[in-house]
């Protein structure tokens, strides 16, 4: 099939690339998203666990030889989680028996290196129109109502429930204010799957990510040409919405001067790419979260008034966690439920008695019981958990002192990060990767220790 001759409907769906060599994970998404493909990219097994835990994904295209791991874990995870989402296997090896398992697995297909973009562009439209048979969109609206369900039996979620199933056919606009952690983007997710367009892209961008000076060109995207650099076409979040939602999570902490090019888009439906002259209209349903007062911001001059009355048309308020205790063990159930699943391990009884949970502050709401919970897998892994005092005296708090004749938990992470280090040559980048942490993160971890780091097989230090 030659690339000109690829239909425009072939190459629409979301893709997973997963290859931690960046220049060519930079190649062929750029091929891929000129074809008109949304390529999410990971570079490690882990990534490609998240991404697929919190995106819809057609077609994974995931490379055999990965830092923390064979790449036929990520099928082996994609079976596991029951998804649909065909995955191409890509190697260098060849094949062998490792790959004709994975293939009977239930890996769709594979790809030798080097391969030329017009075979790539061919295994993965075959693979996403074996998707397309399979997994109608009915189906996948099931799924994906399950996948995102609240959980959560209290007054407070009963609530919110009742009005998303009253809010959501309807195309107002919503602004959904919470504290970090409580699940924001979880509810305008369900806003989105109970309306009229849950059959289109559901697009969530975190305000707070994008520099001040690129507003513009991420949200309205440009023409090839409008400035040094702009090589080809770019589609903005409003075009890659259409039809659908658009979620703006932290708009609090979008620039003024954005501020007012948004309203004339949200009032009048049209705006105008960076290095075009045509105005672009656009048919998308805007939801908004905040975890600032944003009436405050307007009284400060940090908010447009105009803006603010056209977003909070209708307003979700997210108590946090702390207000609804009663929803704690059934989220530790399935937060916990989940990470085993995500890591690769067998389900076991959560091993953190429930009033050790139920007597935490929680301030990071959610979020922060997420980690709790995966840090204590984590120590699982290790052969041994967090000690926890359940003692009614201590207030259920967790341990910063080691009890008698046991390491901290400082002690224990140092030690395991140390031993990340040694198996990868001290490769500071890698180890980075692996643990699932910043580079920044791992190296202040590395002063505050002590811990001096030289490569052993050469005198280079990468990171």
């Amino acid at each position: 099939m030659p690339l000109s001759r690829v239909k425009e409907a072939e190459t629409t769906f979301p893709i997973l690339l997963v290859e931690d060599d960046v220049n060519l994970a930079a190649a062929v998404a750029d091929f891929l998203q000129d074809k008109g493909f949304l390529v999410h990219k990971a570079g490690t097994c882990a990534r490609a666990r998240e991404i697929l835990d919190h995106k819809s994904v057609h077609v994974a295209m995931v490379d055999r030889k990965l830092p923390d791991g064979e790449g036929t874990l990520v099928a082996d995870y994609i079976s596991a989680r029951g998804f649909k989402t065909k995955m191409i296997l890509v190697t260098a090896y060849g094949m062998d028996q490792h790959l004709s398992e994975s293939l009977k697995k239930g890996a769709f297909d594979f790809l030798q290196k080097p391969f030329d973009l017009e075979t790539l562009l061919k295994r993965v439209c075959n693979a996403g129109r074996l998707y397309r048979l399979e997994f109608s969109s009915q189906v996948q609206h099931g799924f994906l109502k399950s996948a995102y369900r609240m959980v959560g039996k209290s007054p407070e979620i009963e609530r919110i429930r009742h009005v998303i199933h009253h809010v959501a056919p309807t195309d107002t606009t919503v602004l959904v204010a919470g504290e970090t952690g409580t699940g924001k983007e979880l509810i305008a997710r369900n806003i989105h799957l109970d309306s009229h367009r849950s059959q289109q892209q559901f697009i969530s961008v975190n305000c707070a990510s994008i520099p001040e000076t690129l507003f513009e060109s991420e949200f309205f995207g440009y023409r090839r040409g409008a400035f040094t650099g702009a090589t080809r076409d770019k589609t903005g979040y409003f075009e890659m919405a259409a039809s659908g939602t658009l979620h703006l999570d932290e708009i609090g902490e979008m620039p003024l001067e954005f501020q007012a090019k948004l309203l004339r888009v949200l009032e009048g439906g049209t705006f105008i790419k960076l290095g075009g002259e045509d105005e672009s209209r656009v048919d998308v349903r805007l939801i908004a979260s905040t975890n600032k007062d944003l009436e405050q911001e307007v009284e400060r001059g940090r908010f447009r008034r105009d803006l603010f009355y056209r977003i909070a048309v209708f307003t979700i308020h997210v108590p946090p966690l702390r207000e609804r205790k009663e929803d704690i063990p059934l989220l530790a159930a399935h937060l916990w439920s989940g990470l085993t699943q995500r890591m690769g391990m067998k389900e076991s009884a959560l091993p953190v008695p429930p009033e050790v949970l139920f007597n935490q502050p929680w301030t990071g709401n959610v979020r922060e019981l997420r980690n709790f919970l995966e840090r204590q897998l984590l120590y699982l892994r290790m052969g041994r958990p967090a000690e926890l005092d359940v003692d009614a005296g201590s207030e259920g708090r967790i341990l910063k002192e080691p009890l008698e004749g046991l390491t901290s938990l400082e002690e224990h992470t140092r030690n395991y990060v140390i031993e990340v280090l040694a198996r990868l040559d001290y490769n500071k980048a890698q180890t980075a990767r692996v643990l699932g942490i910043g580079l920044t993160t791992l190296k202040r971890w590395l002063k505050q220790w002590d811990v001096r780091v030289e490569r052993r097989l050469n005198n280079q230090e990468t990171g």
